[in-house]
């Protein structure tokens, strides 16, 4: 009997587990190489960590592919509403054919897409209008649009649009010249 009692009165010996920490269990082998192949991260915690040198300067001419975007837009929208009496000087005086410039009603049209404010596209459109016809030409159409673009990503209007600008615009596509063809 007094066995018996003993038996029954006798506590379960502890369980021989660790208790449970915050830290969660160590993954397999398996699970973790599935996890590492099929995660992606979308969202980079600090994206300029490390690229403060590397952001781009003001550049000081078109790029071939942005040219020929705008060059597109403007063959679009050339001679559109364009008379010769709507212009302000006489037919023999204008730097190309009627039907090459954009006229300003249009060009307003296409620029206030960019949402900026109409004070910079009026010191955008007093940069490039270089011969006060109302009307712009192809190469004054290309360069108000880049400038729009640079004034999209950050940049400062210039006080005046730098040669060179002028130039990359002039340029004849696949042909380039190196100082040194010219000696």
């Amino acid at each position: 009997m007094h066995s018996g009692q003993n038996e029954l009165s006798r506590t379960s010996s502890p369980s021989s587990t660790l208790r449970q920490t915050l830290r969660t269990p160590a993954k397999s082998d398996e699970e973790e190489d599935y996890r590492s192949r099929h995660r992606k991260h979308l969202i980079r915690k600090h994206p300029h960590k490390h690229h403060e040198g590397d952001r781009k300067r003001w550049r000081s001419e078109i790029t071939e592919k942005e040219r020929k975007r705008y060059e597109g837009v403007w063959a679009a929208n050339k001679g559109l509403l364009l008379t010769p009496d709507l212009l302000a000087i006489e037919p023999s005086s204008y730097p190309t054919a009627v039907s090459e410039m954009v006229a300003n009603v249009v060009v307003r049209d296409i620029w206030s897409r960019s949402r900026l404010p109409a004070s910079f596209l009026e010191q955008i459109w007093n940069l490039v209008d270089g011969h006060k016809l109302g009307a712009l030409t192809k190469e004054e159409f290309v360069v108000g649009m880049w400038l729009i673009d640079q004034q999209l990503k950050g940049h400062k209007l210039p006080v005046k649009v730098p040669d060179s600008v002028w130039a990359s615009v002039k340029r004849v596509p696949g042909i380039t010249l190196s100082e040194f063809s010219l000696i």
